[in-house]
């Protein structure tokens, strides 16, 4: 739930959208950040927790260029990637929290990184044929 984390990645591909319309592959993976979301959800409650709300919807803003906000959602992604590490060694005990995370994980350094990676090389968007090619559709 932190600034690396699932609300806040949520938030930031919200507000590329906000600013620039639905442009890939912005759209393509803030619907799957809802499903991370929904994914982590399920767990907390799973533990008897209720998910806090969001602190970051309608609080991040937009970088100026599309390939701005590429390159900064590629580091993004990294932190992801790093955030689940961290949390995969704390609950080597839960299979499904070890799951969901390891799910998690290969979402962000398999599909959603090189994605954003080949937006910035592209000028901050993709095409098509572009998210295709990523297996993205």
């Amino acid at each position: 739930m932190g600034p690396d984390g699932e609300y806040a990645a949520a938030a930031s591909y919200t507000a590329v959208l906000d600013a620039f319309g639905q442009v890939e592959p912005y759209a393509t993976i803030q619907a799957a950040e809802q499903r991370h979301i929904d994914a982590l959800t399920r767990q907390l409650q799973r533990l008897g927790v209720t998910p806090p709300p969001t602190p970051y919807l309608g609080r991040v803003a937009a970088p100026a260029t599309l390939a701005a906000a590429a390159q900064a959602w590629a580091d993004g992604e990294v932190a992801n990637v790093a955030l689940y590490d961290t949390l995969l060694a704390a609950v080597s005990g839960d299979p499904g929290l070890t799951r969901v995370f390891t799910n998690l994980r290969r979402a962000s350094a398999d599909m959603h990184l090189p994605a954003f990676r080949a937006a910035a090389a592209s000028g901050g968007a993709l095409t098509a044929a572009q998210l295709t090619e990523l297996g993205l559709h």
